[in-house]
């Protein structure tokens, strides 16, 4: 009767060893690549959420990239011309947005919106779609998405 206690025993540090160790394991190894999750309501005005996106969306969208030239080659949406735009801010910022804007005029007709997108810790999206909002013609919804390319990776929408 003994031994069995000792194994039941014996048994149950080994498990809480090995939880402990899956804990570790996923708060410090596997945790940081998540992304976290969106929550639309807590984001503010002008971000949109990956999930809120598709669900009023679905694949209503111009998206313009932000991201840098380098990133933009190593890899990017594969849309069709008409429905993905490179814009980055510089001194070609104006002639990029003047290719896309006979585009982006027609998206509310389309019922499409337009997103601006870059890597999660740039801030030209935001600048870009401020500098889209501040021209005043387009009269489609303009946002920023949350999370960037990790997301649309995170969503199965790019490849790399």
């Amino acid at each position: 009767m003994k031994d069995t206690w000792t194994q039941a025993l014996r048994l149950g540090i080994y498990m809480l060893i090995l939880a402990f160790v899956l804990g570790w394991a996923d708060a410090f190894v596997f945790a940081p690549q998540r992304m976290p999750a969106c929550v639309q309501e807590q984001l503010p005005a002008g971000r949109i959420c990956p999930e809120t996106l598709a669900a009023q969306y679905g694949d209503r969208v111009v998206w313009i990239d932000a991201r840098s030239q380098s990133d933009f080659e190593l890899n990017h949406l594969m849309l069709a011309e008409n429905r993905m735009f490179p814009i980055r801010k510089g001194a070609e910022m104006q002639q990029l947005i003047d290719a896309a804007i006979g585009r982006m005029l027609e998206a509310a007709e389309k019922g499409e919106c337009i997103v601006v997108f870059c890597t999660a810790e740039c801030t030209a999206s935001e600048e870009i779609a401020a500098e889209i909002r501040e021209l005043g013609l387009i009269d489609a919804p303009i946002y920023t998405l949350q999370g960037g390319w990790a997301a649309l990776q995170a969503a199965g929408m790019a490849a790399d």
